[in-house]
C-alpha cells in the first residue's frame, strides 16, 4: 500500500448530529450497493464520506483479521454483503439517535 492510499482510519464509531447531515450520501451508497455495475472504488468513495461508517466498516473487518488497517482492505475482506450489514446497522442507529434527539427537543 502506498503512502498516498493509506490514510488514518477514523476510530470513533459513535453517531453524532453530523451523521444526520450525511443521509444523502448514505442513500447514494445504498443505491450503489443495488447496482451490479458499481465499482469497489465507488463504494469506497461513498463509504468514506462518513467517518463513523468508515470506522465501523474497518472495525467489522478487524473482527475477522486484526491486520486490516484501511477502508480499502476492509471492503475487500467483507465484500458488498458485509458492507450492507454494517450500513443497515448504521442506518438503524441513526434512526434511533434521531428519535432520541426529537424526544429531547419536545421535553425542552
Amino acid at each position: 500500500m502506498t503512502k498516498a492510499s493509506k490514510k488514518a482510519v477514523p476510530t470513533n464509531c459513535e453517531i453524532s448530529e453530523d451523521d444526520l447531515q450525511r443521509l444523502g450520501a448514505l442513500h447514494n451508497l445504498l443505491a450503489a450497493l443495488n447496482d451490479p455495475l458499481a465499482s469497489r472504488r465507488k463504494l469506497q468513495m461513498l463509504t468514506a464520506f462518513s467517518p463513523v461508517l468508515t470506522a465501523r466498516v474497518v472495525r467489522h473487518a478487524q473482527a475477522r483479521t486484526a491486520s486490516i488497517d484501511s477502508l480499502e482492505a476492509a471492503l475487500t475482506l467483507i465484500g458488498n454483503r458485509g458492507l450492507e450489514t454494517v450500513l443497515l446497522q448504521f442506518l438503524e442507529d441513526l434512526t434511533v439517535y434521531k428519535g432520541e434527539l426529537e424526544a429531547n427537543e419536545k421535553k425542552d
